[in-house]
């Protein structure tokens, strides 16, 4: 038994003011650690920024922002105190129930859970070969090919399980790749050797070399002739090829330095962009003649076809413009100025909306598709290159090489939700619905990021 005297030493001990001072100066740094930095190693202001665009999105009420923003920093402490896993998903889920007794949603808890308070960590990005760039889509077998330009390859990858199954050599200087759906082939232009090397889309096999002419770049696919289209970029011409046989068609004078090309499917017509020859020369998929060369603004690079509204638009990076052409008539509806250097550019037909990376702009030109003009221009991480859309979300991903980013916007708002930071110069982002996600190759580092399109994280 304590003594009077013991306990009045033990009472004293814990109330006079020099215990307590040194009581108070042990946990001090601990507490001005938890208030200054909720979020862990991340920024305050950004991760408050990106929240309340999430939340924006949702439609939530502003009066419950403050009890959202309370939520992802109680996560993330418990995040932060070395819990992680099933075990830290478990903890969420309970600590998610009693949140929505007060009133939130739940689907609005679980997205700020799994994306602004990341309580799972980012998946690995996959390793391919150096120069990792235009990749495109076996929609049969759901494979990625993604062409390694300075390895002299192409990595095809499971995009279900997110691994890499093989790497295929081809020719030197491998450009772009395009899919052939109606026969299972891959198309990956050589530009250092002058030819295009075709893959089994099974197998994964070479199955012919075909000689092209002089650097080839830009390739795409006719679904109404099953045809395939070369730009010979020095050559000022396209080859035509027969989709099922690997033949040589036809080799088609076309303007200066061919650099792009798209098919529109309602016209049957191919869209090829001349570089230096500031235009557009127009093919006719039955034919393989040039229907028409219709003048465009200054440095074209690039060109996407808008099915829903039969236009072609083709950024020009000289003039800040984009061409807008009529898919039937050929004619020059519009060309909107947008922002610095305009260059790739994607279509939103949930939206009704263009998207237009400014590459100097640091921006996204957002063009309405029926009126042709701006509506909206939104910054971007720097230097914004390349452009795709998720339908399932409704989201675009800009990827910028200039600041190893992706900036996410959402379709309905035009509001950014998030920047990701991925690898080494991402190159083109491009989407797969059935796993909803966001492959993005790294040009430098030679890998391949995977954004969830759900949680717009990795």
């Amino acid at each position: 038994m304590r003594t009077d005297t013991q306990r009045a030493a033990k009472y004293d001990a814990k109330t006079i003011p020099a215990s307590v001072a040194a009581i108070v100066a042990a946990v001090l740094p601990a507490m001005r650690l938890n208030f200054r930095d909720p979020f862990g190693s991340q920024d305050m202001v950004e991760k408050e920024q990106q929240t309340q665009g999430l939340l924006n999105a949702a439609g939530t009420p502003t009066i419950q922002f403050p009890l959202y923003l309370d939520f992802i920093r109680l996560i993330w402490r418990i995040s932060h105190a070395g819990i992680a896993g099933p075990a830290l998903a478990t903890i969420a889920a309970g600590i998610m129930k009693s949140w929505q007794a007060r009133g939130l949603s739940l689907s609005t808890l679980q997205t700020l859970a799994l994306n602004t308070a990341n309580t799972w960590p980012p998946a690995p990005a996959i390793t391919t070969a150096a120069g990792s760039e235009y990749p495109c889509i076996n929609t049969t077998n759901k494979k990625l090919y993604t062409v390694n330009r300075t390895a002299n390859s192409v990595s095809i990858i499971d995009m279900a399980t997110g691994t890499l199954i093989t790497t295929v050599a081809v020719g030197t200087n491998p450009a772009r790749s395009c899919y052939n759906p109606t026969d299972n082939k891959v198309y990956v232009t050589n530009q250092g050797s002058n030819n295009v090397t075709i893959l089994n889309g099974s197998t994964n096999a070479v199955i012919a070399t075909v000689a092209t002419g002089s650097q080839p770049t830009a390739v795409c696919f006719n679904v109404t002739n099953d045809k395939v289209y070369i730009a010979d970029s020095a050559d000022d011409t396209v080859t035509i090829l027969n989709g099922a046989t690997n033949a040589v068609l036809a080799t088609v004078a076309v303007g200066d330095s061919p650099v792009d090309m798209t098919h529109n499917a309602n016209n049957n017509k191919v869209y090829v962009v001349n570089g230096f020859g500031n235009s557009v020369s127009i093919l006719n998929g039955a034919t393989n003649v040039v229907d028409a060369t219709v003048a465009v603004g200054f440095d074209p690079g690039f060109v996407v076809y808008y099915q829903t509204a039969n236009k072609a638009y083709i950024s020009n990076a000289g003039s800040g413009t984009v061409s807008i052409l009529d898919g039937a008539t050929n004619a020059v509806l519009a060309s909107p100025a947008v922002g610095v250097a305009p260059v790739n550019m994607a279509s939103n037909q949930t939206d009704n909306k263009i998207y237009v990376a400014n590459l100097v702009g640091n921006s996204v030109s957002i063009i309405n598709g029926t009126t042709n003009a701006v509506i909206a221009t939104v910054a971007t991480a720097a230097g914004p290159m390349h452009v795709c859309h998720n339908s399932t979300d409704d989201k675009i991903y800009v990827s910028s090489p200039g600041a190893d980013r992706v900036t996410i916007l959402l379709g309905t708002t035009n509001a950014v939700l998030a920047t990701v930071a991925v690898g080494n110069q991402p190159d083109v982002p491009i989407w797969e619905p059935v796993t909803d996600k966001v492959f993005v190759p790294n040009y430098l580092d030679g890998t391949i990021s995977i954004i969830d399109g759900k949680y717009n994280r990795l």
